[in-house]
């Protein structure tokens, strides 16, 4: 009776990808029924209050002095 040397097994490369779950091109979404305009009316330089400047200063101090120096 010829014996035959043991089959080798061709293992898979990733173990994770048994089953491919997601179509090769997802569905198009629907047509939009109503256009978007989209419309910039802030102004050049945003308004800020000097109270907002302080409390920015107050709780970043450290950090704006790291970034920009000693405040004069």
């Amino acid at each position: 009776m010829p014996r035959h040397p043991p089959r080798r097994r061709v293992v898979p490369t990733d173990l994770y990808d048994y089953q491919n779950k997601f179509p090769d091109r997802l569905p198009t979404p629907p047509a939009s029924r109503v256009s978007i305009k989209v419309s910039d009316d802030w102004p050049d330089a945003p308004p800020i209050s000097l109270r907002e400047l302080q409390l920015t200063e107050a709780y970043l101090e450290k950090v704006l002095a790291e970034l920009l120096g000693p405040l004069p």
